[in-house]
């Protein structure tokens, strides 16, 4: 069932996104945020009132256990807006990536922040890993990964 998100957590949520990608607070303006099971946040335009009561609705963004962790919708619907915490990948990573591997990269040629980061490839936000300093941890769900050929 879906409960409209306390304000404590959605001010922590959007600071959260403020701090870790450097979205906007304004961004969020026109949205209302849900809770649902499993300590799942949805991002919604409207609720519509409906004779039942939906297990979910909108977008799922977050997933809350000790920390927010986005989701690779939350980042691909705000790509243009992420400044903070993006890794740029080549081809090879890529490739890598989509197939569900986790990638090495040199901690001295990038700017981010251990945590959750976003991937991105070409300009494009591909999805969602964790940076721990030694490794990029996939994140990407398993129903998105495929295998990429190039000749």
């Amino acid at each position: 069932m879906l409960v409209l998100l306390k304000k404590e957590k959605k001010e922590m949520l959007i600071e959260y996104c403020v701090e870790r990608f450097g979205i906007s607070k304004v961004i969020f303006e026109n949205y209302q945020l849900y809770e649902g099971s499993k300590n799942k946040i949805y991002l919604i335009k409207e609720l519509l009132e409906l004779r039942f009561i939906p297990e979910s609705s909108g977008l799922c963004i977050f997933r809350f256990d000790k920390t927010p962790k986005p989701t690779t919708n939350f980042l691909q619907l705000f790509s243009a807006d992420i400044s903070k915490n993006v890794l740029d990948i080549g081809e090879k990573d890529l490739i890598n990536y989509c197939k569900g591997n986790d990638l090495q990269v040199h901690s001295g040629s990038n700017k981010i922040e251990p945590g959750f980061i976003a991937i991105r490839y070409n300009n494009s936000i591909v999805g969602c890993a964790h940076w721990n300093k030694i490794t990029v941890r996939n994140q990407l769900p398993k129903s998105r990964r495929c295998k990429i050929n190039y000749y």
